[in-house]
């Protein structure tokens, strides 16, 4: 009665209902708001990770990089000009070393570092150019077709594996699903009752469950390679 009154007087006064629902949740179930919690922090982190750098960004970088050197552009200009094209790519550090007049070889292991598909051919293409003084516009042209075959074989094998994913997601997910819909209705109640034996039995269960989607996770990621 008093977490009603609570809650009803909450939102007279103006909190947002979002808040209070999750009040609610905590009062009649707080491990279900820890799991909750769990999970928001393990999307917020993924988000936070840097996006990778996709065979098609490459590809886009090589073509603008032919591009601006066909037009008689140097090669430190066409980078810089090609970095801007390219923003999901961090090439700030090469395109300053090519703007403080460092080496080509230091130029190129700093944007061999930031592709990690043709980063050591691109590589190579800059130290060609330094050692020899040629036009190596052919050359990124020939890297952007490259990249841009491995982007559409990617994309042949995510299309191949998507039926197998979606059934390791559903077999994977549904269990996990109903687990959580007999704690929070009450009637996981008699594994519950055993005490901390019960516990012992839904944790290692849950955790199986859990290792078996890794694992699953992983074949499918080496099939898509």
């Amino acid at each position: 009665m008093l977490t009603a009154v609570l809650l009803g007087g909450g939102l007279a006064v103006g909190i947002p209902p979002a808040i209070i629902a999750i009040a609610a949740l905590a009062a009649i179930e707080p491990r279900l708001v820890l799991a909750g919690a769990a999970v928001w922090g393990i999307v917020a982190a993924r988000r936070r990770r840097p996006a990778r750098v996709a065979p098609d960004d490459e590809a886009t970088l090589f073509r603008a990089m032919a591009a601006e050197l066909r037009s008689g552009a140097s090669l430190r200009s066409a980078l810089a000009e090609a970095a801007h094209r390219v923003p999901q790519i961090a090439l700030d550090r090469p395109v300053r070393l090519a703007a403080a007049g460092m080496s080509m070889t230091d130029v190129a292991g700093s944007v061999e570092a930031q592709l990690p598909v043709n980063g050591r051919l691109a590589a190579a293409a800059f130290r060609l150019s330094d050692w020899s003084g040629a036009r190596v516009a052919d050359t990124f042209e020939g890297l952007a077709e490259r990249a841009a075959a491995t982007a559409e074989m990617a994309r042949e094998r995510k299309a191949a594996t998507a039926q197998a994913r979606l059934s390791a997601l559903i077999v994977g997910v549904a269990p996990l699903v109903f687990t959580v819909l007999l704690v929070a209705t009450g009637r996981g109640a008699g594994l519950v009752a055993h005490g901390g034996l019960g516990w012992l039995v839904l944790g290692m269960g849950l955790g199986l469950e859990v290792v078996g989607l890794i694992i699953v996770a992983v074949i499918v990621r080496r099939a898509e390679r």
